[in-house]
C-alpha cells in the first residue's frame, strides 16, 4: 500500500482530477550514476524500464529527469560522451513511455531540468533533447550564492551593470541562449525561485550588492 507523500499525492489527485504529478530522478546530489546509466543501449533500456515501472506503480503522470550535469559542472565527474548519451537516454525513456501510453490508452509526460549557466548548457544537445521531451524546466535561479565571494541576485532577470558575474548568468541570457540553440519556445518553462539567499558581514553600500 502507498504511504507517506505518495499516498497523499494519490488522495490529492483523486480530489483534483486535472492535477498531474511527475516523479523527478536525479538532482544536484543524486546525479552520480547518470553517466553509467546513459552509456550503453542496455543500460539505457534498464533505466527507462525502471523509471516507467516506478511511474506506473506509484500513480505518477510522467517522469522528470534532472541530470546535474552531463560532461561536467556537477558534483560528480562526467565524460565527453555524456552529451550524446543523454540525448539517447531521453529517446529511450520517450519510446518506453510511448509503449506505456499505447498499453494504458493514456498520455504520460517526459520533462527535464536544464541548467541556467551557458557553460553547462553547452553540454546539452538542445534540439535532440527537445525532440523527446514535453518541456524543458530551466533552472533560472542560483545565479549567485554563497559559493561566490561577492553578493548578487539569486535570479536576476537582466544583467546588472555592476555585477561581477561572467556574461550569461541572468534569466534573459539563459532563455535567449536556449532559443539560439534550437529549443522551441513552447517547450521552455521558466523556473522561479520561491526563496532567497543571504550573506553575512556585507557593507551597506549599494544595499550590500
Amino acid at each position: 500500500a502507498k504511504r507517506g507523500n505518495f499516498n497523499q499525492l494519490t488522495k490529492l489527485k483523486a480530489a483534483n482530477p486535472g492535477l498531474k504529478t511527475l516523479i523527478s530522478v536525479g538532482g544536484w546530489t543524486w546525479s552520480g550514476n547518470f553517466s553509467a546509466a546513459a552509456a550503453t543501449d542496455a543500460s539505457r533500456t534498464t533505466f527507462a524500464n525502471s523509471c516507467v515501472a516506478f511511474m506506473k506503480t506509484y500513480g505518477f503522470d510522467g517522469i522528470d529527469i534532472d541530470w546535474e550535469y552531463p560532461v561536467s559542472g556537477g558534483m560528480n565527474p562526467g565524460t565527453a560522451a555524456d552529451k550524446a548519451n543523454y540525448t539517447l537516454l531521453l529517446q529511450k525513456v520517450a519510446t518506453t513511455i510511448a509503449s506505456a501510453e499505447s498499453a494504458d490508452k493514456r498520455d504520460y509526460l517526459l520533462t527535464i531540468a536544464a541548467p541556467g549557466g551557458p557553460a553547462n548548457a553547452d553540454n546539452f544537445d538542445v534540439p535532440g533533447i527537445a525532440a523527446s521531451v514535453d518541456w524543458i524546466n530551466l533552472m533560472t535561479y542560483d545565479y549567485n550564492g554563497t559559493w561566490n565571494n561577492f553578493t548578487g541576485h539569486n535570479a536576476p532577470l537582466y544583467r546588472s551593470a555592476t555585477t561581477r558575474d561572467p556574461a550569461g548568468l541572468d534569466v534573459d541570457s539563459t532563455v535567449t541562449n536556449y532559443l539560439a540553440k534550437g529549443a522551441p519556445a513552447a517547450k521552455l518553462v521558466l523556473g522561479v525561485p520561491f526563496y532567497g539567499r543571504s550573506w553575512a558581514g556585507v557593507g551597506a553600500t549599494n544595499n550590500g550588492l
